[in-house]
């Protein structure tokens, strides 16, 4: 990607659920003084009837969530800066793609989400070529992620009853297989791709409620931008 001087720059999380990703994302942020686009949670009307009823909900779920992430998308790349909690990529490249593999979504409707998917990064591709917004794909992506068992530890502790596993077996496996293409296929398909640059936050070393920690994250960040795109911030490009 060629970066020219008044560019912005487009940070993006990633992570299974339960990671923190929101939390992190906020102090990014609040780090670079930009606006954190988050994930829409509250107010989804089908986040917890998936966790009821998977095979009737999975396919709504994913559409709901892809259509807000790409409304989020096009908020972000009209303004100079911005960080999403949430990359599109995984749409594709873990959720739908699991509840297919797990029997949630049959193949009319996995076709029809990929379908969907591939037209609204066309749709970006075009707006991008028409000089419409800034860029297509985000500078630096911000992988958070660590131990299974901490993993587990934070969605009990986050508390949301329609996360809990105690008498859901199904969901424990959901959660197990969610983390595992995280963990040995996410980031090789990503990284192959050649979409952005990638840093990760181990969740089990780093604490965000610690100082120290906080500012090896950010100056870890700060460098993988510097490394990788010439720059920290945007305006040092001439």
């Amino acid at each position: 990607m060629n970066h020219r001087k008044g560019d912005g720059k487009l940070i993006t999380l990633a992570g299974t659920i339960g990671a923190g990703k929101t939390e992190w994302g906020k102090v990014i942020a609040k780090h670079f003084d930009v606006e954190l686009l988050e994930e829409k949670v509250d107010g989804n009307p089908f986040l917890a009837k998936y966790y009821d009823e998977p095979d009737r909900y999975s396919f709504h779920l994913q559409v709901f969530f892809l259509n807000h992430r790409f409304k989020a998308i096009k908020k972000a790349m009209a303004h100079p800066n911005s960080v999403l909690d949430r990359s599109i990529y995984e749409d594709a490249m873990i959720f739908a793609r699991l509840q297919y593999e797990n029997g949630s979504m049959d193949e009319a409707e996995y076709e029809t989400y990929l379908d969907l998917h591939e037209n609204m990064m066309e749709e970006l591709n075009d707006l991008y070529k028409q000089q419409v917004l800034f860029k297509k794909s985000p500078d630096l992506m911000v992988m958070v992620h660590g131990s299974f068992e901490e993993v587990m530890r934070r969605i009990k502790r986050r508390g949301r009853e329609f996360e809990q596993i105690e008498g859901n077996p199904g969901l424990y496996k959901y959660y197990q297989d969610l983390y595992n293409l995280y963990e040995n296929e996410f980031i090789a398909e990503y990284n192959s791709k050649n979409i952005s640059p990638v840093y990760v936050i181990d969740i089990d070393k780093m604490d965000l409620f610690n100082p120290d920690d906080v500012q090896t994250v950010v100056k870890g960040i700060e460098e993988t931008l510097k490394s990788h795109r010439g720059f920290v911030h945007p305006e040092e490009l001439e």
